[in-house]
Formats: structure tokens, C-alpha cells, sequence
């Protein structure tokens, strides 16, 4: 896999796990009947929408992240009435009847929809008395609340041919065909609910805390989960170095002895001095005790056999005082994939080989990265090396820029290139988990933290005896959340300034 690619699979993987987080935001509102309208990949301008049920789901122009619309987040979202109610509103009735016949219908055809202009306005009302734009409004309404397509023209159709023009039995008329056609309600926020009750129940504040927090807390849960599918994909898929080393050379240092004689990765070493051996350690251990000494390898390359004369330098091991030689070149280790078990076990918590491996383990890991980024000090260390004043810490905070060139060099490498990208993936999402639930404002965490001061309010009401009707002032929590987005701007104009002048190199 080259750059280029290894960063539009980062990308598009990283657009995915957004999406994936937002889809958690979603399902989980939509199943305890909140009303959540708006499925959005990105930022800014439309590109694309389209309506499934009662949600639109689109593109937007700036693929920097994604979002969801749930009614009754924002304090000023208006509710939604019963179908009769909006159909039957006095001021919007009126703004039908001003409706030039010509254009009403014009944007759509098929079954209860008037496309015909008529002789004299007159003639555009049936036995109703209602213009065609208040039906058109009708179907509008209907299918903007997830109505099928066929089943709101049947609606339409039923109820202008079975109306007169008594406006007490049209609202009855009407109900009653929306209920033969949809039935009863059997949860809140079904098709009926939606049809007969409106938004009733169904904004963000209507549902009981525990739901809402369900509803925020499981976006970032979903990063975990990620995070820890794509570990174990990792592990269970692609052959991994076990740690048992081999006699086949992996790497062969710089200025050394064993690079002087041209020893090259791939050759099979297969004896030291004439002595064979098929166990690594074993031929290492025969280098190590002749320090200084002119030493012969025998090695196959390419099916041949040569001997390479060599004479390992001397070190000594710090601990023991001893002296050692030393060739220059490490094994090539085996590889393989681990057992369902093992694999699970490392995504999960890491293992003696893999000890940071694992979610539990890079969680810890991300929660001291945060603390020392967002620590006064990290800040101010970002804010020098941004502006040359100190060198840039290659173990710091990297913008989404720099994590993406990191893949990219990541990707070339093989199989180990491959797995290192997953491993970043998983790490990044890990730490997204993080963020996300930092209990400030503007982040799910903070949304939380609102929740629980609330939940905490309204019991000190209920023991004296109040209402239980408290909430959190908007204002105070925007006057929270300006400063916390003061110092993640400041943090990621730093990193991304550091990325372009001062990349890190991956290896």
C-alpha cells in the first residue's frame, strides 16, 4: 500500500467511526421515541439529502465530521402538533387560500395532488370548501413525518372525498381516516404517535434522564467498540511477529561487522564456525563468546551457500561487567495469527507480548496523553514549538493531519505497515472515546455533566418538597463552553502548524 493510499484509508476509515458515532446517537434516540430529523455527513453547504421516514439523511460540503438533529436540545426547536391541528389552522388555511391555483401541486404529481389550472378559482374547491393547497400541504405534512409515499396520497384521497364542508365533522373525518389507514400507537414515536400526537413526548427533554443519557453516552461508546473490533480483526486476520525468533536475518545494522561483509536481510544463517544449528539462540550464543575474534557464518542466499568471514566487536553488558561479542544483525521473527482466544484477549486488555495492545490498556495510556496536552504546561510547550522557540516533542500532540501522514508512511511496510495503520486507528478512536466524554461543554461528556447537575437539582427539589422542574441555564453552559473551545482551537491551529512546518516521520 503506498502514502497516498495508506492516508485516504486513514481518512475515509476516520470518516467512517464519525459516522458510526453519530448512527449511535440516532438509533439510540429513535428508539425511545425522540425526534431526530436531520443525519448529516460533514459541515456546511448541502450537497446531497434525501428523506427516509420522518429523517433526512444528506452531505454536506466540508467532510471535517457529521452530526444529529434531536428535537429539544436547542431550547427555541418549536413541537410539531397532531395532524388535524396543522391542517386545520386557521392562519394557514387562509395562506391556502391565497395560493394561486396555478402553482399549488406544481412541484409534484400523482395521486392527490392538483397540477390543472382551473377556468376560475372557484372551481378549485371541492366539497369541502378546502383550496387544493391545503391538500398539498396535507400530503407535505404527511410524508415530512415519515409517512410512506402510497399511504399518505391514499390519506389524501380518502379524506377529500369523504369531507363536506362542516369544519367540526372535517377534523373527525380526518382523524378517522388517519386512523384506519396507520392504526393505533403502540410506542411513542411511531407513525401514529407521529400522526396523532405530534411531538408530544418526544423532545429531548420530555424523555426521562436515563434515556438521554443513553442517548449521548452510546455515540461515544461506539469508538470503543471500534476500537476494539478493529484490534481484533488485526489480530485474528494478519500474521503477526510471535516474539520467536528465527535464523533468517531481519535486519541488518549500520557500520557493524556483520554490514562490512555484506550480510543482507533474507539470508539463512547456518552455522558459526562450522558448528550448525537451526536455533537462533543457540548461534547467537556462539557470537557472543568470541568477541574479537575472526568469526566464519555460514549462510544460503538465493540457494547458494557462502561463508562470510566477520569479527563481532566487544561490548559489555552494563549489569554484569561482562564482554560479548557482537555481529550487528537481529532475526527475522515468525509470524502468525493468534487463536480466537488469545486475539480477543489482547483486543481487550493487551497481553505479556502487546502489554498497551488492548482498549482497557490504551485508554489509560490516552487519559495521561490528554492530561499532559491540555495540562498548562503541554499548552505551553505546543505554543513554543509552534512558534521556534523550542524543538517539537516527537511523542506529543499530533493534529488529524499529522496523524493521516503517519498511516501513509505506515502503509508501506507490509503486513506490519498494514496492522500498525489498524493499531493507529484504533488508538485515535480510543482517545475520540476520550475526549468526547470529558465532562465539559461543548462535548457528550458535558451534555452528561448537565444531566447529572440537573438529575442532582431536582432531587434536593423533591425532598423539599417542589416541583421537580429544574434545569441548567443555557447561558451558563455556553459561558463553559466558549473558553473549552478557546483551548482546543489554540491546540489545533499549534499541532496542525507543527504538522506542516515540523512533520514527525513514522519509524
Amino acid at each position: 500500500m503506498t502514502f497516498t493510499l495508506g492516508v485516504i484509508a486513514f481518512v475515509v476509515a476516520l470518516i467512517i467511526s464519525v459516522l458510526i458515532h453519530e448512527l449511535g446517537h440516532l438509533v439510540t434516540a429513535k428508539l425511545f421515541g425522540m425526534r431526530a430529523d436531520r443525519y448529516f455527513v460533514g459541515f456546511g453547504p448541502t450537497l446531497w439529502s434525501t428523506r427516509r421516514g420522518e429523517t433526512e439523511y444528506g452531505v454536506k460540503a466540508l467532510p471535517l465530521g457529521g452530526f444529529v438533529s434531536i428535537r429539544g436540545m436547542d431550547p427555541n426547536d418549536e413541537r410539531r402538533r397532531p395532524v388535524v391541528d396543522e391542517v386545520f389552522d386557521p392562519p394557514a388555511l387562509a395562506a391556502d387560500r391565497e395560493v394561486e391555483p396555478a402553482a399549488v401541486g406544481a412541484g409534484r404529481s400523482g395521486p392527490g395532488t392538483t397540477t390543472a389550472t382551473p377556468a376560475h378559482p372557484d372551481e378549485a374547491l371541492d366539497a369541502s370548501g378546502l383550496p387544493p393547497a391545503t391538500w398539498d400541504r396535507l400530503g407535505r405534512i404527511l410524508r415530512e413525518r415519515g409517512t410512506p409515499e402510497r399511504t399518505a396520497d391514499r390519506i389524501v384521497a380518502r379524506a377529500r372525498a369523504s369531507m363536506d364542508d362542516d369544519p367540526e365533522r372535517a377534523r373527525r373525518t380526518l382523524a378517522e381516516v388517519l386512523l384506519t389507514e396507520v392504526g393505533h400507537s403502540e410506542k411513542v414515536g411511531d407513525l401514529p404517535w407521529r400522526l396523532e400526537r405530534g411531538d408530544e413526548g418526544r423532545f429531548y427533554h420530555d424523555r426521562p434522564i436515563w434515556q438521554r443519557a443513553c442517548t449521548i453516552g452510546f455515540g461515544p461508546l461506539t469508538h470503543l467498540v471500534i476500537a476494539f473490533l478493529l484490534l481484533l480483526g488485526a489480530y485474528a486476520l494478519i500474521p503477526l511477529p510471535t516474539g520467536e525468533p528465527t535464523t533468517e536475518v531481519g535486519v541488518v545494522l549500520e557500520d557493524t561487522p556483520a554490514a562490512e561483509v555484506g550480510l543482507e536481510p533474507g539470508d539463512q544463517v547456518l552455522a558459526v564456525e562450522g558448528t550448525a544449528s537451526d536455533d537462533y539462540l543457540e548461534l547467537r550464543e556462539m557470537i557472543r563468546e568470541r568477541p574479537e575474534e575472526a568469526t566464519t557464518l555460514t549462510v544460503e542466499r538465493d540457494g547458494q551457500t557462502l561463508d562470510l568471514e566477520l569479527v563481532p566487536q566487544a561490548e559489555t553488558d552494563p549489569d554484569s561487567g561482562e564482554t560479548f561479542g557482537l555481529a550487528g544483525f537481529a532475526p527475522q521473527e515468525v509470524t502468525d495469527r493468534l487463536g480466537p482466544v488469545q486475539a480477543i484477549r489482547r483486543a481487550a486488555i493487551g497481553d505479556e507480548q502487546e502489554p498497551i495492545g488492548g482498549v482497557v490498556p490504551m485508554v489509560g495510556a490516552s487519559v495521561e496523553g490528554l492530561a499532559r496536552v491540555f495540562s498548562p504546561a503541554g499548552i505551553g510547550e505546543l505554543v513554543s514549538a509552534s512558534a521556534g522557540t523550542q524543538e517539537r516533542d516527537p511523542e506529543g500532540a499530533v493534529s488529524v493531519v499529522g496523524i493521516a501522514s503517519i498511516a501513509g508512511q505506515a502503509a508501506g511496510q507490509g503486513a506490519l505497515g498494514l496492522f500498525s495503520l489498524v493499531f493507529l486507528l484504533a488508538f485515535l478512536n480510543v482517545f475520540v472515546f476520550l475526549f468526547n466524554i470529558v465532562p465539559l461543554p461543548p462535548f457528550d461528556g458535558g451534555h452528561l455533566a448537565v444531566l447529572a447537575v440537573e438529575k442532582v437539582g431536582n432531587l434536593y427539589r423533591r425532598l423539599r418538597g417542589r416541583p421537580e422542574t429544574y434545569t441548567v441555564d443555557p447561558r451558563a453552559i455556553t459561558a463553559v463552553a466558549l473558553p473549552v473551545i478557546a483551548v482546543i482551537l489554540i491546540v489545533f491551529i499549534t499541532t496542525l502548524w507543527l504538522d506542516i512546518s515540523d512533520p514527525i516521520r513514522f519509524g
